[in-house]
């Protein structure tokens, strides 16, 4: 696929690194935020030209045939979706949405119909990752949907990520990053609990982090994580 302008709709936390990684990779963006001085910073940092700061969600995926979607709840979902000049009032036949934010299922599915009943197409695409993976390109894409716009859009995707996985009907991807989620709350849940423990023990948690990061349940969460439960830092 040539090198083009594609739309980014949310540019938080998130999305301001993916929006990076893709101007990195040769795009130039048109981009919208709700609150627009995000917008007129991020362009700031590319004088160039490579940035277009929309006026509306709909300019946005008017002007641009594939746009990609990162935003925080599901109510802001909905309603940067469904306001007047909101994304689906921009949706024709010629339109891919793919959607990057971490709904319910139901919400996923909600979408994809709205977005396939005006002639456009939709993938969604729910990351396993946080701020650092975004900024560094190292996401995981937890896709379903139209999969021949999964394929179409995986030159894109290796900018962002690191791995890009397909798992069917709208839904499905949604799921996966449910589940990714609950197994990794668990995981630190158990840290926590051993990291009291060893504290109620008259024991040095910080040695039980050291212990940790020798065995089988060395990972990299507890390596970033742990550090800052010691400090009290949960921000």
């Amino acid at each position: 696929r040539n090198m083009s302008q594609i739309g980014f709709i949310g540019l938080g936390i998130m999305g301001e690194g993916m929006a990076k990684n893709l101007i990195k990779a040769g795009h130039t963006l048109a981009v919208w935020n709700r609150s627009a001085d995000k917008c007129t910073a991020f362009a700031a940092g590319f004088p160039d030209g490579t940035i277009t700061c929309c006026e509306a969600a709909a300019a946005v995926v008017k002007s641009c045939t594939l746009v990609y979607v990162m935003l925080s709840t599901p109510e802001a979902a909905k309603a940067v979706y469904e306001a007047a000049d909101g994304i689906l009032a921009g949706v024709s036949e010629t339109s891919k949405i793919v959607d990057c934010a971490t709904l319910a299922p139901e919400d996923m599915i909600r979408l994809s119909k709205q977005v396939t009943e005006k002639g456009g197409r939709f993938v969604e695409a729910p990351v396993s990752g946080s701020k650092g993976p975004a900024h560094n390109g190292q996401l995981i894409f937890l896709c379903a949907g139209d999969e021949a716009l999964f394929k179409e859009i995986a030159s894109d995707l290796d900018a962002m990520g690191k791995a890009s996985f397909f798992f069917g009907a709208p839904g499905a991807g949604a799921r996966m990053k449910l589940v990714v989620n609950m197994t990794m709350g668990s995981m630190l849940c158990a840290l926590g609990e051993g990291l009291a423990l060893a504290e109620s023990a008259s024991l040095d948690p910080k040695q039980l982090l050291e212990v940790l990061d020798l065995g089988v349940m060395a990972n990299p969460m507890y390596k970033l994580k742990g550090p800052k439960m010691l400090a009290g830092d949960f921000d």
